[in-house]
């Protein structure tokens, strides 16, 4: 009876100890120990749809539409591939393969409330001289919130997606209105300001000449006498203004002048005929 027992136990542990060696010799990744021997696993996107046997190796099958497995793995079924439901506000970000699962994100607009994004939710919206900012909440995970805009940015607009945008650079012009929260600064050429003083002393003195005029030449116009005297100081105002002709002299073998080249004709005629205009 001694014996007997002896025996079974001698056996148990070899058996043991071969099954421990088959293990460490067995590599971890693609090979499992079964009936004291290494044993094949199944490849990412495969199953194992036969075990291994002391005669046969593991027999593995790809996964079917929809279904993924990532890993090495034993298992007799891949994984259902992850559903992006609009109604819950879902998009697909990536789709899934026979080795990954799909990547599902939330509608734009709308964040996950968790890190396994199994719920999305609404932004809030950001008033005017808000940005929206994105607030880490753990490891690999943040949410947008509404942050003032700082120093040298602004945002002139109520938007649940927009940050705060940066202020423009003028470059070669000159800053005119400087920026706030929720403005923009206002570049443009700058005008000195004697410059400005001139130009605004130029337009009033035309302005008051031209009223002047206007208003002279409204009153000489209502009768034909003032007309005339208008016309002839303008007349003469052009006669001013021309260069003067000296005059061409005609002698006689005497000496004396018979006539002047370039006379103006004063003859009564010439004057009537000046008067009618």
């Amino acid at each position: 009876m001694l014996g007997s027992r002896f025996l079974f136990c001698c056996i148990l542990f070899v058996f043991q100890c071969r099954q421990h060696v088959s293990s460490s010799t067995c590599n971890p990744v693609s090979e499992h120990a079964k009936f004291g021997k290494c044993c094949r696993s199944c490849p990412p996107g495969t199953y194992m749809s036969r075990e291994c046997t002391e005669e046969t190796d593991s027999e593995c099958q790809p996964c079917g539409p929809d279904r993924y497995q990532s890993e090495w793995n034993v298992l007799e079924h891949c994984h259902l591939h992850k559903v992006c439901t609009n109604n819950g506000g879902f998009v697909v970000e990536k789709a899934g393969t026979s080795t990954s699962d799909t990547v599902c994100q939330c509608q734009v607009g709308k964040h996950c409330v968790n890190k396994d994004c199994e719920i999305c939710e609404e932004n809030s919206v950001c008033e005017p001289g808000y940005g929206v900012a994105y607030k880490e909440e753990g490891a690999n995970f943040t949410i947008p919130v509404c942050e003032v805009c700082e120093a040298g940015y602004f945002s002139n607009i109520s938007s649940n997606l927009e940050p705060c945008r940066k202020w423009s650079d003028c470059g070669s012009l000159h800053m005119l209105v400087n920026g706030t929260t929720m403005k923009d600064v206002e570049c443009g050429t700058q005008v000195p300001s004697s410059k400005v003083g001139l130009v605004v002393v130029i337009a009033l003195l035309t302005t008051v000449l031209s009223f002047i005029l206007l208003s002279f030449f409204i009153y000489s116009g209502y009768n034909q006498e003032n007309r005339t005297k208008v016309w002839i100081t303008f007349t003469r105002l052009v006669k001013c203004a021309e260069p003067t002709k000296k005059p061409i002299q005609e002698l006689t073998e005497n000496g004396r002048i018979v006539a002047t080249a370039g006379d103006e004709d004063k003859s009564p005629e010439m004057m009537t005929e000046l008067l009618l205009v």
